[in-house]
Order: C-alpha cells, then structure tokens, then sequence
C-alpha cells in the first residue's frame, strides 16, 4: 500500500525526531544562566542533579545532543526500509524515544534550578 501522504509524514516523523532533541538542548542552553544566579553559596554544597547541570552542563548537552543524533540517524536510515507501515511504525517509535529524551533532560534542568530555590525557601 502506498499512500500518497506518507513519504511526507515520514520527513516530518524524521525532522521532528531531530528537532525536539535540539529544541530543549537549546531551551536549556538558555537557561543556565538563571540556574546560576539562583546558587548562592558554595558550589560543592550542591545536590547531584543541580551539581550535574551546574559543573557538568556542557557534557550533559553534548550527551543529549548524541543521543538526539543517534536516533535521527536511525529515523533517517528507515525513510527508504519496508512498507509505509512498517516504516512509519518504526519512525514514530523513534519519534517518541526522542521526545522522551528531550522531556527528560528539561525535565531534570527544571528540577536542578527548582531544588536551591527550595532548599532557599524552606530555610527561614
């Protein structure tokens, strides 16, 4: 069976793979900063998870970033593999491990900036 949509669906299934990934690496590129004037005091004072994003932001980007790539590449290489079905199946699949990889790593950033702010609060 040969649709005459799912080519396309297939390019956006293998573009959105790429871009989410991208898209919350930026969002936290961005938000750094804010993690940063949020610490007060010494840093070796620090959860591991605010410790992570605040000493180690750079290598946890670069490893979401390659992850994100990976499964673009894997998206990518199933454009011309099998049916439409078949394909379209195996790509909304790595769509949604991409997602969840991205919602992860905003997800954990959200949480590091929130726990100083909290500890903050609760300590008067």
């Amino acid at each position: 069976m040969d649709h005459p949509n799912a080519r396309r669906v297939s390019l956006l299934a293998c573009a959105m793979t790429a871009g989410l990934p991208a898209l919350a690496g930026m969002m936290v590129f961005r938000a750094q900063p804010i993690l940063v004037a949020a610490i007060q005091g010494d840093p070796r004072e620090l959860g591991w998870l605010t410790s992570l994003y605040f000493n180690h932001a750079g290598s946890a980007l670069l490893g979401m970033l390659a992850t994100g790539f990976a499964l673009f590449v894997a998206s990518f290489l199933q454009l011309r593999k099998g049916d439409d079905v078949t394909r379209l199946a195996n790509q909304l699949g790595l769509l949604c491990a991409s997602a969840l990889v991205s919602v992860l790593f905003a997800g954990l950033f959200t949480l590091a900036a929130a726990l100083p702010l909290y500890a903050r609060l609760t300590a008067r």
